[in-house]
């Protein structure tokens, strides 16, 4: 590892110091430079240097150590803690000093750890040993790559296990550091694309056409967690544009199915004003799990069972008069180029003519919402055909490749 790294070493000094005496050693071992963070609020250590202190940190997060002692509010110091910590983090990331960052803890330390990595960007190396690795962790995690490590024991004194644990945490840690990228093929540029089941051949279609062109494709798929994780990476900057073939979850967020993204789902290519080619891909379903969780008020709408637990349901157009608008809007804020394509031929697999959710007349009233909407500076390019013909992938690419050379 080279002189100079610095690792980022959190977590509950307090009451897990031996423990984490003994990561801070076998960092050191590394030749590396330890910064540490303690979010324990009950007290200190003198076992090995402490950089921010719990009174540093609860300031970060808005409160006093003083307050926390005597609130007894536990849940709260933990949020307070977590957030303090994540300021800090983000402070020190800002200022090129995080080259990784570990941590470990039970239930509080873990949430603390988790909650302070979410200032910690995509390809910086971070790792959590946790008695609840194993666990469903995936609401804290959210879409930062975090590796968790089970503890195997509780992090509550060394033994011989803890000590093998540590010991392994502080090489993975610092191998995921040393990894080199020299291997990593030069391109034309890095693009974004969600793509769905429903969608997935002009993905593929497009994918191939833009390697071709030499640049590469990141696809995410557009099930909640996937829009999330593209957003959040095209907002730190990692993508050069993005082809949003599959906008679908704006649909689920709009009705309340499984695939929502939420509600800054299609904001983060305009606020950063990079290159986007949109289309309503998938806009005509809604997801829901298994048929008998589709909610009462939707019972006597059109459904689909595309596998045993996944139920489809059929936008109709209302929603479709809204999601167009919807659409429209997000688009509209953007900063950088944006072309709009419109599939005339269906808006998904199962929209097609001749499948269940073809429809061309709702679909018409979500290309009027969009057209309605949008400002008339944006393209609107519309290609007679389904969006997972050749035809629309080679609109979609030429669209893109425009706007990038242009930008």
């Amino acid at each position: 590892m080279k002189v100079g790294n610095m690792v980022i070493m959190l977590g509950c000094f307090d009451t897990k110091a031996e423990d984490f005496e003994y990561l801070f050693t076998c960092l050191k071992d590394k030749n590396v430079e330890v910064l540490t963070l303690n979010t324990g609020i009950l007290g200190t250590t003198d076992q090995f240097p402490v950089d921010f202190e719990a009174d540093v940190v609860a300031k970060a997060g808005g409160s006093r150590l003083s307050v926390l002692r005597k609130g007894n509010d536990r849940g709260k110091a933990l949020e307070i803690m977590g957030h303090g910590a994540a300021s800090i983090l983000g402070d020190l990331v800002s200022e090129n000093k995080v080259d990784a960052v570990i941590g470990m803890g039970g239930g509080g330390g873990t949430y603390m750890v988790l909650a302070a990595m979410q200032a910690v960007p995509f390809g910086i190396p971070k790792l959590c040993l946790s008695t609840l690795a194993t666990k469903d962790l995936s609401a804290k995690i959210g879409n930062k790559d975090i590796v968790l490590m089970p503890s195997i024991v509780d992090v509550a004194g060394l033994n011989a296990i803890s000590r093998v644990l540590i010991r392994q945490a502080a090489g993975a840690l610092i191998g995921m550091v040393n990894t080199s990228d020299s291997d990593e093929k030069k391109s034309a540029g890095s693009i974004a694309m969600s793509v769905f089941g429903n969608t997935n051949l002009c993905a593929e279609s497009c994918s191939k056409l833009l390697k071709e062109k030499g640049y590469d494709i990141l696809a995410f798929h557009a099930v909640g967690s996937g829009g999330e994780t593209m957003e959040a990476l095209m907002g730190e900057g990692f993508f050069d544009a993005v082809l949003d073939l599959t906008t679908t979850e704006l649909a689920d967020h709009l009705c309340g199915g499984v695939c929502s993204a939420g509600p800054d789902r299609l904001t983060a290519a305009s606020r950063m004003g990079i290159p986007q080619v949109v289309a309503p891909g998938c806009l005509d379903m809604v997801n829901f799990g298994p048929l008998d969780t589709v909610p009462e008020k939707y019972k006597d709408r059109q459904l689909y069972s595309w596998a045993p637990d996944v139920t489809l349901m059929r936008t109709n157009a209302e929603e479709n008069k809204q999601l167009g608008k919807i659409l429209a809007d997000k688009i509209n804020a953007s900063k950088g180029p944006v072309s709009v394509l419109l599939p005339m031929g269906g808006l998904s697999k199962i929209g097609a003519k001749g499948e269940v959710f073809y429809d061309p007349e709702i679909d018409d009233v979500l290309f009027d919402a969009i057209r309605k909407h949008i400002k008339s500076d944006i393209d609107i390019i519309e290609v007679q055909n389904n969006i997972n013909t050749m035809d629309f992938a080679e609109s979609a690419v030429k669209a893109l490749v425009d706007l990038i050379e242009k930008k």
